[in-house]
């Protein structure tokens, strides 16, 4: 909670930042010149080299309680952590365009990013679906406006506001954001050595699937066979509380999952049965690059559970990685030890 604290107050510092320059109050085309060199010199960004212009933002129905402030907030930050690029505030830019305006004149983002001479225009889409935010950014050269790059950062909602039980997307949305941006800038270690929190790579998707029970009835009934909705159940939340901080992936939560399934009439999940190929279908129209699953065999004397990673491909899976561990008794919580063991070897933990 503290670090939480300590991350949200940066974002208020740097909003702060923003409006001891006057970014918020601009009066004339000259103050806001004056604002763009201001950037420039500002402590934060000394070591920047490039201006951003943010061109526009569109915010999908389901953040439709995100400020555009908020993400402005988010692109400033990246910019500045990764020392390579500062963002022209989006209030000198609207400032620009009512100029422009006055000066009856269209004001494209392009003649706007002329006046401010900036290096790159930035257009921000964000969406969310349940607990899953997703930023995609196209990054376009103001010196050629036919070339651009783009890139698409996942990033799992964790904080609620205990106030006023709201998401808090701050976090998140900046994860997201510093993704997208390294997937832009070509430079997958933008943000790699970046202290604490800050330090993300882009990184696929993965959701946590079914783990296939496989009993066998020569051998007595154990109870964790008996009750295999709850057993499964459990394993995969297991799966993804262990998994959930892991750099490499960003790990679906089980009710987003279970969101995006519904969103196609899958409602009844049964995590003791193998991947279907409609499962499949549904989450390679969700662009999820990663299906984590298992199979819990029954053996002589106790049991057998191997964890695999699989690439989606289609409606098929290819099997990159797997480890196994044996189970002696019927007991759930000796299971769990069993999956954290196996879930931290194969994401490397």
């Amino acid at each position: 909670m503290r670090r939480l604290l300590l991350f949200i107050c940066s974002f208020f510092f740097f909003l702060e930042l923003a409006s001891a320059y006057g970014f918020d109050k601009p009066d004339s085309t000259t103050n806001i010149l004056k604002q763009r060199d201001s950037i420039r010199i500002s402590p934060f960004f000394l070591k920047a080299s490039k201006t951003y212009l943010i061109g526009n933002i569109k915010l999908g129905k389901e953040v439709s309680d995100l400020q555009e402030l908020k993400v402005e907030a988010a692109l400033t930050l990246a910019g500045g952590i990764a020392e390579k690029f500062k963002v022209v505030p989006l209030s000198v830019r609207d400032s620009v365009a009512q100029k422009i305006v006055e000066k009856n004149k269209v004001p494209a983002v392009s003649a706007i990013a002329e006046k401010l001479a900036v290096d790159r225009i930035l257009f921000v889409t964000v969406n969310r679906v349940e607990n899953m935010l997703r930023v995609d950014i196209v990054s376009v050269d103001a010196g050629n406006m036919s070339s651009k790059t783009e890139g698409t950062g996942y990033a799992l909602l964790h904080f609620i506001n205990e106030r006023t039980d709201k998401d808090v997307y701050d976090p998140t949305l900046l994860a997201a954001v510093q993704r997208a941006i390294a997937v832009c800038e070509g430079d997958s270690s933008l943000y790699k050595n970046a202290p604490g929190k800050f330090s993300v790579i882009p990184a696929p998707t993965l959701v946590i699937g079914g783990i296939d029970f496989q009993d066998n009835k020569e051998y007595p009934l154990w109870d964790l066979y008996a009750r295999m909705p709850v057993t499964s159940y459990d394993m995969v939340q297991t799966i993804f509380e262990t998994a959930r901080d892991c750099r490499d992936y960003v790990v679906y939560d089980i009710d987003t999952r279970d969101t995006i399934y519904a969103m196609f009439n899958l409602i009844y999940v049964e995590n003791y049965r193998a991947p279907t190929k409609f499962e499949l279908e549904i989450l390679n129209k969700f662009q999820v690059d990663y299906y984590l699953s298992g199979v819990f065999r029954r053996l002589e004397g106790g049991a057998e559970l191997e964890l695999s990673i699989n690439k989606i491909i289609g409606e098929k899976l290819k099997p990159l990685k797997s480890e196994k561990g044996e189970l002696k008794s019927d007991d759930l919580y000796s299971l769990r030890d069993l999956v954290k063991s196996l879930t931290k070897k194969l994401l490397n933990l």
